[in-house]
């Protein structure tokens, strides 16, 4: 059996008995399938949507924001003047 190293992370092995040969085949194949299967996840991946509120939304955000400001103060007010 001979194992060498082809580039970065790859590796080529190579034996002259069958059943070393066939394990190498069969390891190989399931390299294939294993990278093939994960980058077929990689790209379905959705890209990523955001989006800003338009201005007319903004607004009603900040409204929404005085109104329960002006809400709380009005509370607060009463509550101390019952006193």
């Amino acid at each position: 059996m001979n194992v060498t190293r082809i580039s970065g992370d790859s590796i080529e092995v190579t034996a002259t008995c069958d059943s070393l040969a066939r394990q190498v085949i069969l390891l190989t194949e399931e390299l294939v399938r294993i990278r093939n299967e994960t980058s077929e996840e990689v790209k379905e991946l959705p890209p990523e949507v955001i989006k800003e509120p338009t201005g007319w939304q903004w607004f009603q955000i900040w409204i929404g924001r005085i109104a329960v400001i002006v809400l709380i103060l009005i509370l607060i007010g009463r509550r101390l003047n019952r006193t």
